[in-house]
């Protein structure tokens, strides 16, 4: 395994460092104002109901202005998307607490606007990347990515705890939350400032835009992603995991609660497992850079759904945090090769759009994974329900390896990868 090439890129190569730092910058900000907003709900109205609108709020711009935002990818520079992203989300969050404590439902359409803005960013980053690596070094590329957003798990959700409980108990809440969002704003600030002196190729522009190039450039989106049959396959596969995520979410809950431990703590370690299990399989992919990108894709699956079945058997506290572990390293596994498939078979004036399109397919399926998996938890029981997931993934997983075009992906280096129309 080549441990030494992932320190090499991430030293050597300065344009992909700023993305990569950039990107850490970003989800530590996150991180906090995730923290500081459920804090600040609390504070306002101790209600749940308002809380869970909160996060519906947050997640309404996935749904309805994502596939727009891989248009704008495409048609701008997108070192600017991504400075833009980050500079427009400084003032709003800044907002939140001042205008909350005046008028509570001021939060709903501020984080529609924060979140609006944020969606710019991932696409942006995604598309940049092939850009200022070898194609022989993107699935490195895309581990070290993918691991800046596990540290920020791991790291960041602690340090925002440890932060906003000590300025709310030093400064009283009103003040306290206020210094909160302003750490959680300077991350996106020192995130815009790290990408402000990169410089990325040129890629194909599209013309000057109006309402009908605009509709246009977006079925020419949706048009590569049904048409092409590698991209079309690994987004369908890539959407089981979606689907067994997005379940697993609520079940967690539930399952930490149910256990002799207190339920924060159980939940806690549970979810620490995960980060950890996701920054090895981050690591791992990075000093692997693995070839046969399909293969990783449906073993990853397989090792994730394995972890979710083993909760099932409800084992003591500590082998399910390594059960989640293994959970959290599956889902690297397939999740970093799936997006080294897409930069690898997606033209560049095209990528922006694809990948945000992606995001919210699978957005779309988690949000209502979350929904279903709650349900079944509630009617079979959090631990039962873990082992149906885990065994429905695995079972459906081996069905899909009987499909041609799912092992395309191991054939990338033969194969002529232009747009299908």
């Amino acid at each position: 395994m080549q441990w030494r090439e992932p320190l090499r890129l991430l030293v050597g190569n300065r344009r992909f460092a700023a993305l990569w730092s950039s990107d850490l910058f970003a989800t530590i900000g996150d991180r906090i104002h995730r923290v500081a907003l459920a804090a600040l709900v609390y504070q306002l109205t101790g209600s749940m109901t308002v809380a869970g609108l909160a996060f519906l709020a947050s997640g309404l711009p996935d749904l309805l202005l994502g596939p727009l935002a891989g248009v704008i990818v495409d048609r701008f520079d997108r070192r600017v998307v991504m400075i833009a992203s980050d500079l427009l989300r400084v003032p709003l969050v800044l907002a939140l607490p001042l205008a909350s404590w005046t008028w509570v439902l001021s939060i709903y359409p501020l984080l529609f606007l924060i979140n609006a803005a944020a969606i710019l960013h991932r696409p942006a980053k995604m598309a940049a990347i092939p850009s200022v690596v070898r194609g022989g070094q993107l699935t490195t590329a895309n581990s070290l990515s993918s691991l800046a957003e596990s540290l920020g798990d791991i790291g960041g959700y602690p340090l925002a705890g440890l932060l906003v409980g000590g300025l709310v108990a030093a400064f009283g809440a009103e003040q306290g939350l206020i210094g909160a969002f302003a750490v959680a704003a300077l991350g996106y600030l020192c995130s815009a400032a790290v990408l402000w002196p990169l410089r990325l190729p040129r890629h194909e522009r599209l013309e000057a835009a109006s309402v009908q190039t605009v509709w246009s450039d977006l079925f020419q989106g949706i048009r590569f992603l049904v048409g092409n049959r590698l991209v079309r396959a690994n987004t369908a596969i890539v959407t089981l995991g979606a689907v067994a995520i997005g379940m697993a979410m609520p079940l967690l809950v539930g399952y930490a609660y149910a256990r002799p431990e207190r339920g924060e703590v159980a939940y806690s370690m549970l979810n620490f497992g995960i980060g950890v299990g996701s920054v090895a399989g981050a690591m791992l992919m990075g000093a692997l850079n693995a070839r046969r990108l399909g293969s990783l894709v449906l073993g990853g699956l397989v090792v994730m759904g394995v972890g979710l079945f083993g909760l099932g058997l409800e084992p003591p506290l500590w082998l399910g945090v390594g059960l989640t572990a293994l959970t959290g390293l599956g889902n690297m596994l397939f999740l970093i090769p799936s997006v080294t498939i897409v930069q690898r078979a997606t033209p560049a004036h095209l990528m922006g759009r694809i990948f945000a399109l992606r995001s919210t397919v699978l957005f779309t399926v988690l949000i209502a994974a979350n929904g279903i998996g709650g349900w079944i938890g509630d009617w079979v029981g959090a631990a039962r329900a873990f082992s149906l997931v885990g065994s429905a993934l695995v079972l459906a997983t081996i069905m899909a390896m009987l499909l041609p075009s799912i092992w395309l992906a191991n054939r990338l280096d033969e194969l002529t990868l232009e747009p299908s129309s």
